[in-house]
């Protein structure tokens, strides 16, 4: 009994007991591990996020530059084989008839090329196109 009405005069004259105080400690303690804790695994977290995003845009941008190559590198193999033919006088570059077979035969090779074409000095030419 004697222990209680000291509990209330310390409370009553505007004294925290100890138990008060260890309490609102502990509290404030695991508040600011929590926080902290949870600070660190934001910070963490972002790093992460930025890592693998930085890796993907890398990884896109490799695909892209190597589809990129192969769809270009198409038409310039087209004209280099096209001007060797013609250079060594396997294609007769007057004949049209040959030409529009031959680049007919060439879109199926090449199938991401949607046309083939020559022209002359005499603006004569010929086009060979894909449907």
């Amino acid at each position: 009994m004697l222990d209680n009405l000291n509990r209330i005069t310390t409370k009553v004259s505007g004294k925290a007991t100890l138990r008060t105080v260890l309490i609102i400690l502990f509290v404030l303690q695991i508040v600011g591990t929590v926080g902290l804790v949870g600070y660190l695994s934001l910070r963490s977290g972002e790093k992460a996020v930025e890592n693998l995003a930085g890796q993907l845009v890398e990884e896109v941008s490799d695909r892209v530059k190597q589809n990129l190559h192969n769809y270009l590198s198409v038409p310039q193999q087209i004209n280099q084989n096209n001007a060797a033919a013609i250079r060594l006088g396997i294609l007769n570059w007057k004949d049209f008839s040959t030409l529009e077979r031959y680049f007919a035969q060439q879109l199926q090779i090449y199938p991401t090329a949607s046309s083939v074409a020559i022209a002359t000095e005499q603006k004569e030419a010929l086009f060979v196109e894909r449907f």
